[in-house]
C-alpha cells in the first residue's frame, strides 16, 4: 500500500510539473510573437523616418538652391539691371534739365522791363503799362495784346515794370516802338537789367544794374 500511494504521489508531481512547463512554453510563445510584433512596427518607424529625413535633406538641397539662384539674381540687379536703369534715369533727368533751361530762355525772351513809368503807393500796374504804350510808344492794340503777368520790381534801382508777354510777337513789337523814344526821355523798354541791354536802360537807372536780379516773372 505504501508503495502504491508513492507511485502515485510520483506521477501526480510529474504531472503538476508537466503543466507548468507547458505554461511556460506558452507564455514565452507569446512573448515572441510581441516582440516579432514590436520589431515589426519599430522597422516600420524607423523606415518612415528614414524617408522623412531624406526628404527633408531633398527640401534643404532646395532651398540651397533657391538661396544661390537669389544671389545670383542680386548680383545680375547691381552690376546690370541698376546701373543701366540709373543711366536711364541720369538721362532723363539730363534731357529735363535742358528742356527746362530752354523753357527758361524762351519764357525771357517774352519779357519786357518798362522804365520810367512813376510809382506810386496804391498803382494799377498794369493799366499803367497800358497806358505807357498807348500814350509814349503809340502802340495801337495796347488795351487788348494780352499779358502773362505784370508786376514791379522793387529791388532794383529805378523800378521798373516786369511784362511778360503772351506772345513774343508782341512783345518785339512792343519793344521796336520803344526804340523810337528819345535817348535821353528817362523812358524805355529793354529786354534785360543787365548790360547786355544797357544802352536801352535809362542812363539814371543804370548803375548797379547787375545786382538785379528779379526779372523774371
Amino acid at each position: 500500500m505504501s508503495r502504491r500511494k508513492a507511485k502515485q504521489g510520483v506521477q501526480e508531481d510529474m504531472a503538476a510539473g508537466s503543466v507548468t512547463l507547458e505554461s511556460i512554453a506558452a507564455q514565452l510563445s507569446t512573448l515572441s510573437t510581441q516582440n516579432t510584433k514590436n520589431f515589426q512596427e519599430l522597422s516600420t518607424s524607423v523606415s518612415g523616418l528614414r524617408d522623412d529625413i531624406n526628404s527633408l535633406r531633398l527640401e534643404i538641397t532646395e532651398v540651397k538652391q533657391s538661396v544661390e539662384d537669389a544671389h545670383k539674381e542680386i548680383d545680375l540687379i547691381k552690376t546690370e539691371v541698376i546701373p543701366a536703369e540709373v543711366c536711364a534715369l541720369q538721362k532723363q533727368v539730363n534731357d529735363l534739365t535742358s528742356k527746362l533751361l530752354a523753357a527758361e530762355m524762351y519764357s525771357k525772351k517774352q519779357n519786357l522791363l518798362f522804365w520810367g513809368i512813376p510809382h506810386e503807393a496804391t498803382e494799377d500796374v498794369e493799366k499803367k503799362v497800358r497806358e505807357f504804350m498807348a500814350v509814349k510808344l503809340h502802340v495801337g492794340d495796347a488795351e487788348t495784346i494780352p499779358f502773362v503777368n505784370v508786376h514791379r520790381l522793387p529791388r532794383m534801382k529805378g523800378n521798373p515794370i516786369i511784362v511778360k508777354f503772351v506772345s513774343q510777337l508782341h512783345r518785339d513789337a512792343v519793344l521796336r516802338a520803344a526804340y523810337k523814344l528819345p535817348p535821353h526821355s528817362g523812358m524805355a523798354a529793354s529786354t534785360r537789367g543787365s548790360s547786355e541791354d544797357e544802352s536801352r536802360v535809362p542812363v539814371r537807372f543804370r548803375r548797379r544794374q547787375e545786382e538785379g536780379s528779379e526779372t523774371e516773372v
